[in-house]
């Protein structure tokens, strides 16, 4: 495999996400959100956040070029942003959120959106998880405020301030990680060591599985989507088989790390294999059929804190250590 390249941040990549392959979109602990291009140009840097981004997800990306995007931050607050994606200016734009997502007290540390585009998922050190609709058109929760403001007799953009539509209760530590494999169903990791399935329209918790360790990050893949992984305060990456009742063990364990695991995720067309980051600074490429790692990236010098999958057979990550890494040609 090849280091492809690597981008310098003044401060920690804290969150990455590569749904389409036409851009990268980072969070930082600077506040500030980074869009990429593969090539390693920064087009967008997205202002607002006044804490640090713990999470980002693309909500959607359209053929004529313009993407909407929504991160979550130490702030309390998300914010959801649009960009026209084939930008190709000699500077990075910089742009403001067109709506705030008010409802968490406390710092939202994860978010995802809908595979349809039309919501987002949240959760948050207050133990709660919140969704809320992206669709000016269709939208059940408040509209708080909009408003127009002057700076230096340029208009900025108008900013709506939207409130949850709903908010299920279960978990009772930080909701670490929310992922959403399928229209009606969302599921979240926790500090409280449980991994909850919960249906999208009545907000109910459908099931759960006790870790037995504290959980940072979560991912559903597999064949049909029905595996689950996750990782969280043990060098250890399990996944379950929730077809199996009445029992919590996972099917699959992998040991090669050597502390936490910060993130996983699955391989988007290969139900077999898997992807993990970990506070030991090495990224493992896992398949299901045997007991160790096919590879193991080490490109950072401390704590890998966010990976993700890009253009089938690439990895990017960021780490404590103000990389942002992508590495090419991995073997599936």
């Amino acid at each position: 495999m090849a280091l492809r390249w690597v981008a310098l941040h003044l401060f920690p990549t804290t969150a990455l996400f590569t749904l389409f392959c036409r851009f990268i979109l980072t969070g930082c602990y600077d506040g500030l959100g980074r869009v990429w291009k593969g090539s390693g140009w920064c087009t967008h840097i997205l202002e607002g956040h006044s804490g640090a981004i713990s999470s980002v997800s693309i909500i959607n990306s359209k053929g004529d070029g313009s993407a909407t995007v929504a991160t979550a931050s130490k702030d309390r607050t998300l914010r959801l942003w649009k960009f026209d994606a084939e930008d190709s200016s000699d500077h990075p734009a910089r742009i403001r959120a067109f709506k705030i997502l008010h409802g968490h007290n406390v710092p939202v540390q994860s978010v995802v959106a809908k595979t349809s585009g039309d919501m987002v998922c949240s959760g948050s050190w207050d133990c709660t998880i919140n969704l809320w609709q992206t669709d000016d058109s269709n939208t059940d929760g408040d509209v708080v405020s909009i408003k127009k403001r002057k700076v230096n007799n340029k208009a900025k953009e108008s900013q709506s301030e939207i409130e949850a539509v709903s908010t299920p209760v279960g978990h009772t530590q930080c909701v670490s990680c929310v992922v959403w494999p399928q229209n009606e169903t969302v599921y979240s990791t926790s500090w409280d060591r449980f991994v909850r399935r919960w249906d999208v329209e009545t907000g109910k918790d459908l099931a759960d599985i006790l870790c037995g360790k504290v959980l940072n990050c979560i991912d559903v893949g597999g064949e049909g989507l029905a595996l689950i992984a996750a990782g969280g305060s043990d060098p250890i990456l399990r996944i379950w088989d929730p077809r199996k009742p009445g029992t919590s063990a996972p099917v699959f364990q992998f040991s090669s790390h050597s502390s936490w695991i910060s993130a996983c995720k699955w391989h988007n067309t290969s139900s077999f294999h898997l992807l993990s980051s970990s506070y030991d600074g090495k990224l493992m490429l896992w398949d299901l059929r045997t007991a160790w790692p096919l590879a193991i990236m080490d490109k950072h010098k401390e704590k890998v804190l966010c990976a993700d999958w890009w253009k089938g057979d690439s990895v990017v990550s960021g780490g404590v250590d103000d990389r942002f890494c992508i590495s090419s040609d991995i073997s599936i």
